[in-house]
């Protein structure tokens, strides 16, 4: 569609000027609406806010059934890195509820999400990985999968959250990078976190070498399913179009799939 320049006024009188600039101007509103619908509709963000669409959403107290979990959850000032309380709920909820003796992390950063999950299960083996401490982007000798969360590399602390604390016990700390490390060192768990890298390539890498580890007979939860996180929603999105009944949890960027069995 383009606006006809060449069209001259109707009549030449004021009032005939003005309906002839009116309706220009409102051909102008049309064609800006069109070319702005086109844009958004071509933007990354557009393309990620219909991927999310495609998964459904579940509400915690469907994944939790008749179950009635009781856990323990620190609250406090949100900062970079860690759960939002409402999501930690969440997560500490359906980890009680399933009752695993052995979990895996991904991404352990501070620690603040480990250690909860260690006070919540009193006797099971809580197995987390992040990269070495001494990881430096400017010196990854690089594995052909792309990394992000640089800032958050930079400024972790791993573990600080445990140490020195009883649940540290039960807590394994395992060191590398997960394009390469060895999964079967985590032991046989069947509850997996997965927060590590968020781009694609290492969601997908996570996921998949997770669900080899359980054979598919497992619980998963993936953190940051959101617009900001394409990769990872590029991701689930894939995995639930294999046939896996994946979801959102209702409300926060925590996507939710539990296998009975090899898929």
């Amino acid at each position: 569609m383009e606006l006809n320049s060449s069209i001259a006024p109707v009549s030449e009188t004021p009032q005939g000027l003005a309906a002839y600039r009116r309706l220009r101007a409102f051909a102008r509103c049309v064609m800006d609406g069109i070319t702005k619908g086109r844009e958004a509709a071509l933007s990354p963000s557009f393309e990620v806010d219909r991927e999310l669409a495609r998964i459904p959403e579940i509400s915690l107290e469907r994944i939790l059934g008749d179950r009635w979990p009781e856990i323990k959850l620190t609250v406090g000032r949100y900062r970079p890195g860690m759960l939002h309380s409402e999501q930690a709920m969440a997560v500490l909820s359906i980890l009680v509820a399933e009752g695993p003796k052995e979990v895996l992390e991904i991404g352990t950063y501070m620690g603040n999400t480990t250690r909860q999950m260690a006070e919540n299960l009193p006797t099971a083996i809580i197995h987390t990985v992040d990269l070495p401490v001494d990881y430096a982007a400017e010196k990854d000798e690089g594995t052909g999968i792309p990394k992000d969360d640089f800032h958050l590399i930079k400024s972790r602390v791993v573990g600080r959250e445990y140490l020195g604390r009883p649940e540290a016990a039960r807590i394994r700390q395992h060191f590398g990078d997960t394009a390469t490390w060895d999964f079967t060192n985590a032991g046989r768990p069947d509850f997996f976190f997965i927060d590590g890298s968020h781009t694609y390539e290492y969601c997908k890498n996570d996921s998949e070498k997770c669900y080899e580890l359980c054979n598919g007979c497992g619980t998963f939860l993936w953190h940051d399913v959101d617009r900001g996180h394409p990769g990872v929603v590029r991701f689930v999105s894939e995995w639930r179009s294999l046939g896996r009944d994946l979801m959102r949890i209702e409300g926060m960027p925590i996507a939710y799939w539990k296998g009975a069995a090899v898929q």
